[in-house]
């Protein structure tokens, strides 16, 4: 049943989502953030978190702060570990324009065991603050746990991915 909604959510998607001008700077940060770990740039992605940022908030063990974050994410940003996509298909943000959160399709590839990878899907959910220099940055991370993916779902997440933000003034 979750992987039926979860399929039905990733072929949901609005081709071009609409969002405030507010957060309009955090749907393009969130693509930097995720472009940082297709690069394997750990210096941009380490420019993302926020110092006291909470990653894996929905798991049994958080990971608390910036430097815990990276040393937790280097396999992941080096792609030596596990290759990790996402984009975000919403984001809404506080009326303050300081706070933001943003979710969106997730895949995953984890190693099969044989040489190759499997494939998985899945949601990421953040919190996003602006910082005093202006920049935003991930304080809280999480998702739901990633499914094993059909081909339909795969090539649903790569025909929808990436899209700039639409700016839509009456959003929120």
């Amino acid at each position: 049943m979750v992987s039926v909604l979860l399929m039905m959510a990733l072929q949901a998607t609005p081709a071009v989502p609409a969002v405030s001008a507010i957060a309009c700077p955090v749907w393009e940060r969130e693509l930097s953030f995720a472009g940082s770990v297709r690069r394997h740039d750990a210096a941009a992605f380490a420019e993302h978190v926020d110092p006291d940022a909470v990653f894996s908030v929905t798991g049994k063990s958080p990971l608390h702060g910036r430097n815990v974050v990276l040393e937790h994410w280097k396999g992941i940003v080096s792609g030596n570990a596990i290759h990790l996509d996402w984009y975000p298909d919403r984001v809404i943000a506080s009326d303050s324009g300081d706070l933001a959160w943003s979710t969106g399709p997730v895949l995953l590839e984890l190693p099969d065991g044989k040489g190759g990878w499997s494939q998985h899907v899945g949601r990421f959910a953040s919190v996003w603050r602006k910082n005093t220099d202006g920049k935003w940055r991930v304080a809280f991370d999480g998702g739901a746990d990633p499914l094993p993916a059909t081909p339909e779902q795969v090539t649903a997440y790569k025909a929808s991915r990436a899209r700039p933000c639409d700016m839509n003034p009456r959003g929120k």
